[in-house]
This record gives C-alpha cells, structure tokens and sequence, in this order.
C-alpha cells in the first residue's frame, strides 16, 4: 500500500484494503492522492483519495463509510 501523509487516512485506507478494496497512488501530477475501489467490482465503489483535504478526519470518515456501503459480493 501506498503510505498517505496523514495517519487518520493512512489508518482507513489499511481499514479498505483488509476489507478487500485496492488502493492506487495517481501519477506525480494528479489532483487527487490516489483512488480506491471495491474489489467486487461494482460501479459505484470507488472513491477519490485526496492528499490534502481540508477535514483530514471528516475525509477518513468519508472512506470508512464508502467501504462500509459497498453490497459486498453477493450483489
């Protein structure tokens, strides 16, 4: 896993990718740090990780429910 500067991130990026969600770093001139996405492969389970929000705790939030919302693969 690619390590995020802030530990609140950092900790629910760990949190995605025991729940089976990849973690991928975006190139050096991207906007966003990186994305996750369900391992499922479902459409809507993604989420654009980024490297400087401006609520780190708030956007650590964002990710634990996004991974949370995923249906899993049963659907």
């Amino acid at each position: 896993m690619a390590n995020h500067r802030n530990k609140e991130i950092r900790a629910a990026l760990t949190l995605a990718e025991a729940a089976g969600w990849t973690v991928k770093k975006s190139g050096p001139r991207a906007h966003a740090w990186g994305t996750i996405k369900c391992g499922y492969g479902h459409r809507p389970c993604w989420m654009a990780i980024y490297s400087t929000p401006k609520n780190p705790q708030n956007h650590a939030k964002q990710i634990g429910r996004k991974v949370a919302a995923c249906p899993g693969p049963d659907n």
